[in-house]
């Protein structure tokens, strides 16, 4: 490994370490935020009013989640790549849902609802393709006989 990978490599793993901590500052403040929010919807709760907290509270949960996997991804080795494929589709998935739960369907017209489905679908599908065993298998038997190549 010549300087020029070293330095790569090296400021690569420093701003890996720098993001963990500000997505990890994150987690932390939206926790504080979700269970304040609850603290706050509970105690001034009642029956008359029944305003939802899904409206406030269920995109911090997803923010939470979405940063979770997020550091999950920079959390693993760097030769398992089908695996992090596996979790950026989950983020998606993670997203698309989080969109969806707060999208407002009287606003929205057929066309976004149909495209956020095939969207939806088309992840899905992915995801299960890489899980498929027969895909696995073949795509570690490539990758190394490409690395027995080199």
């Amino acid at each position: 490994m010549n300087i020029i990978d070293k330095i790569i490599h090296f400021t690569e793993k420093t701003i890996y370490y720098i993001l963990s901590i500000l997505i990890l500052l994150f987690v932390i403040y939206e926790v504080v935020d979700l269970i304040n929010l609850f603290y706050n919807e509970v105690s001034n709760a009642s029956i008359i009013d029944h305003k939802s907290i899904a409206l406030t509270g269920v995109p911090l949960f997803f923010n939470i989640i979405i940063a979770l996997e997020i550091l999950e991804t920079f959390k693993g080795d760097n030769e398992n790549i089908l695996r992090k494929v596996k979790i950026i589709l989950l983020v998606a998935l993670t997203a698309i849902s989080r969109k969806v739960i707060i999208m407002d369907v009287k606003h929205v017209g057929f066309e976004t609802e149909i495209g956020i489905s095939i969207l939806i679908l088309t992840i899905c599908i992915g995801y299960l393709i890489l899980n498929n065993n027969k895909f696995n298998k073949k795509f570690i038997l490539n990758k190394s006989i490409s690395e027995n190549k080199d």
